[in-house]
């Protein structure tokens, strides 16, 4: 099938928007319009191909001319986005259609080997008096709403959207040059023997607080900084912050011998050649021995990378730097790639703690999970222990690091100091 050319039917859609607003009577509805977009193009392309990938925009555009049947218009906008233009419908009746619209689009089959499709859709009803143009515009609002917090999600337009629109575009605008000018700070959280108490190591986690928005959540800028091509360059400023302070404490601190510090890198880095240079002259400049370094990556890094994130896996290893496998158990989890890859340590996802103090099942299944890990030949680390009662739990169970609000919060580098010196409270140590 040769490939499909697709039409952009933007002004064809303003036309029929416009003829549905004027005018807008009192015996009937406003005019309703959807803005859908597909998920996960970008994979089914790169993965299936431009022809699977023609086959399924095709499909989807099928899907939605069927919900919409006679009472509207259907069209494409770009190559993974679409109008639905409801001429005479109530915001309820428009909600009712996109619901409808991804029932049927999880039914449209992606391949053997591809992902449930999903779409993302704004929907604004218009008002009396509106533009067209705006009444677009406020549904693009309302889509990347619905994207902003995940896939497959319906949002219907707000006017606060537009303000936290605003705000995201900021951050956009402001987060590269706070990344390349030094800007982005960096906290500590420490990681604790369960059982004598001794802080082992420390994550660190990077900071961002913006002169006019203030602090701004790791799990929003970091995402766009992958977006916008600079993660790369976050992780090294994270990296060579953290190893400066790791040597300043081995200068002036009694720290055990094992002592780490975990630095959290985006998954895309294991795809450039010299990562491993990076890493190793990152180390030298600090003067920092690799066996003091921990760094972490999600599940995904491991299970679903290919042979150059392979290569660059097996090659921090022989540097002897460390792997943790982050946020363990939310994913891929398997036995045989915790055997296979050059894992040091897993992180055990606070997820899976659930209900510990009066769940007799979910002990046996967290000490399950533990268990698996150490005859891996792996070290687990439970991560969001925030009680007394899970961490004396966690003990008995036999797992032997933790981290979590239980022992601390992240900490700037002064506090993180004096925790150092003083150690654990003894209310906290066992």
């Amino acid at each position: 099938m040769p490939p499909l050319v697709w039409q952009d039917r933007s002004r064809e859609v303003l036309r029929a928007l416009e003829s549905a607003l004027d005018p807008i009577g009192p015996d009937r509805e406003p005019p309703a319009m959807l803005l859908v977009s597909l998920d996960s193009f970008n994979w089914v392309t790169y993965n299936l191909g431009l022809t699977e990938g023609d086959r399924i925009v095709a499909e989807v555009l099928r899907t939605l001319s069927e919900a919409v049947g006679q009472h509207g218009l259907a069209a494409q906008l770009d190559r993974d986005e679409f109008a639905v233009l409801l001429p005479n419908a109530t915001v309820a009746q428009a909600r009712r259609l996109a619901g409808a619209i991804q029932r049927g689009v999880r039914n449209i089959d992606s391949g053997v080997s591809g992902p449930i499709l999903s779409v993302s859709i704004g929907v604004r009803g218009a008002e009396a008096g509106q533009a067209a143009n705006t009444v677009i515009r406020e549904a693009g609002v309302a889509l990347d709403a619905a994207k902003a917090e995940g896939r497959g999600l319906v949002k219907v337009f707000e006017p606060f959207m537009l303000h936290a629109l605003q705000i995201h575009r900021t951050i956009i605008s402001d987060l590269t040059d706070a990344i390349r000018g030094g800007r982005i700070g960096v906290a500590y959280q420490p990681i604790v023997d369960l059982h004598s108490g001794r802080i082992e190591g420390v994550e660190v986690l990077a900071r961002w607080t913006h002169p006019a928005l203030g602090s701004v959540r790791p799990d929003e800028f970091i995402p766009l900084a992958e977006d916008l091509g600079v993660a790369g360059e976050l992780d090294r400023h994270v990296l060579a912050t953290a190893l400066g302070q790791l040597k300043a404490w081995q200068e002036s601190l009694d720290l055990p011998d094992s002592f780490t510090v975990s630095v959290n890198i985006t998954p895309a880095e294991l795809q450039h050649f010299e990562f491993i240079e990076q890493v190793r002259h990152a180390l030298d400049d600090a003067g920092v021995e690799p066996r003091h370094l921990t760094l972490e990556l999600t599940e995904a890094s491991f299970v679903a990378g290919d042979d150059v994130d392979a290569y660059s896996l097996h090659g921090l290893r022989k540097l002897g730097v460390g792997l943790d496998i982050d946020d363990f158990g939310t994913g891929y989890s398997s036995i045989s790639y915790l055997r296979r890859l050059p894992v040091t340590r897993a992180k055990i996802d606070r997820s899976l703690l659930g209900n510990l103090v009066e769940d007799v099942g979910q002990r046996r299944f967290l000490n399950a999970v533990v268990n698996l890990v150490t005859a891996c030949g792996l070290s687990a680390v439970i991560e969001g222990i925030e009680t007394a009662e899970q961490a004396e739990i966690l003990r008995r169970l036999g797992a032997t690091l933790g981290q979590g609000y239980y022992f601390s919060r992240p900490l700037p580098a002064d506090a993180m100091t004096e925790l150092l010196v003083s150690g654990l409270p003894s209310a906290v140590v066992r």
